[in-house]
């Protein structure tokens, strides 16, 4: 028997785990599960392996989301590398599963067929962190700890690779209202490039600017949550 609860899946930046989400499940609607979805290689699963590419991390993650779509409403909501993750997790569940999200949500990131553009995988430890700080993801003192240093940078190195590496192969659009957030102040998202996201779906695609730069969702998480209660009311038989 089908739950009446939406699922909202969520799927993090690169660099980041599932603890973003955390401040989520106290403020979302009733109605609404916020089930963060935690990656290999960081959060509690330190210890496992970082992924390849893509296509491995997909894999994990539909395997990790399976038992919370199968029987359940459910929605995808990703930031950044989230967003691609977010893309083409639900391509896969619809492909093996025939299922269909409510809603998808993609944030601070153009549509998968535009790329970066960067490499900063390929760059030493010093100019890498300089690019991420040049994107608010952290701050300058983060340097000053070594140990942190030491666990961070593999990570968010492998999740730049998976990103710029990443090879968009086109497809069918959804028939599901898709929402698009960004930030104010992102350089990554401030060109005319974003407004390619309506070629995604042959339903609705609708646009939503964030005060803030490119990590909005942290440091205007009020109003993003705010924004994605607005979304989960929309579907008020589950809430």
């Amino acid at each position: 028997m089908e739950s009446k609860t939406l699922n909202l899946l969520c799927l993090p930046y690169a660099g980041g785990s599932e603890n973003i989400y955390f401040n989520w499940k106290k403020n979302i609607i009733n109605g609404v599960n916020v089930i963060p979805i935690e990656l290999s290689g960081r959060g509690r699963l330190i210890q496992q392996p970082l992924y390849k590419n893509i296509e491995e991390a997909i894999e994990d993650i539909y395997r990790k989301s399976y038992d919370h779509i199968i029987n359940s409403p459910f929605a995808l909501f990703g930031h950044s590398m989230g967003s691609i993750m977010v893309y083409e997790l639900a391509k896969k569940i619809i492909k093996e599963t025939k299922k269909k999200p409510e809603f998808l949500v993609f944030s601070g990131k153009n549509p998968p067929h535009v790329g970066l553009g960067t490499n900063y995988h390929e760059l030493p430890n010093d100019l890498m962190l300089q690019k991420l700080q040049e994107l608010g993801g952290i701050k300058p003192e983060f340097s000053k700890y070594p140990e942190l240093l030491s666990l961070f940078l593999p990570i968010i190195r492998s999740d730049f690779k998976l990103v710029e590496t990443y090879k968009h192969a086109p497809s069918n659009p959804f028939d599901r209202d898709i929402y698009i957030m960004h930030g104010s102040e992102d350089p990554i998202t401030n060109g005319s490039r974003l407004k390619e996201w309506d070629n995604y779906t042959t339903s609705n695609c609708f646009y939503k600017e964030i005060e803030g730069d490119h990590f909005f969702i942290d440091t205007n998480s009020k109003d993003v949550i705010k924004y994605i209660n607005s979304l989960c009311s929309k579907y008020s038989v589950y809430c």
